[in-house]
């Protein structure tokens, strides 16, 4: 079977989760935004951001080009309408490389090193799986975040994509 269809509406998934989630975190105030909640990684600002860098720095790794970020925790846009505007064009750019990848891609090894320099090679198709995986994780943590703050937090789940009669 080719994953390769199945990874592209994981991309349009993701991209609609991410358009959901950022709609609801625009309700919030600055200081909400910015508030140490004790989330991994602070505060949706840096929960959100931590997102962006992940696929910037695995897309990095995966074309050889683009935005290669410095830490995981780096604020790569401290206002959230820069950050909502970088999330849409990330999204797009998931979108993009999937459809220009070859399908015989997914069967090769992805050679890499860390953030730290350590060299490593995953299976390709285990790499865009954890893609999609991290963004999920992390988006569950902001969703848990914005309950906090007592907004409706949007439905989010995969199925609802698919039902979603778009």
């Amino acid at each position: 079977m080719d994953p390769k269809p199945h990874f592209e509406t994981l991309a349009r998934y993701n991209r609609w989760a991410n358009r959901r989630l950022y709609e609801v975190v625009s309700q919030l105030s600055d200081a909400q935004y910015r508030e140490d909640c004790g989330a991994f990684f602070g505060s949706i600002r840096g929960t959100l951001n931590h997102i962006l860098v992940a696929d910037r720095v695995w897309l990095e790794r995966i074309e050889g080009t683009g935005p290669k970020p410095s830490s995981l925790d780096e604020i790569l846009h401290d206002d959230f309408p820069g950050l909502r505007a970088a999330r849409e064009a990330e999204d797009e750019r998931i979108l993009r490389v999937l459809a220009e990848i070859p399908a015989e891609r997914f069967e090769s090894v992805l050679s890499y090193r860390s953030m730290a320099g350590t060299p490593h090679e995953l299976p390709f198709v285990q790499v865009v799986t954890h893609i999609f995986n991290h963004q999920t994780h992390h988006r569950g943590q902001a969703h848990t975040l914005l309950s906090q703050f007592g907004l409706d937090a949007p439905s989010i789940d995969f199925v609802y994509f698919l039902l979603d009669p778009k």
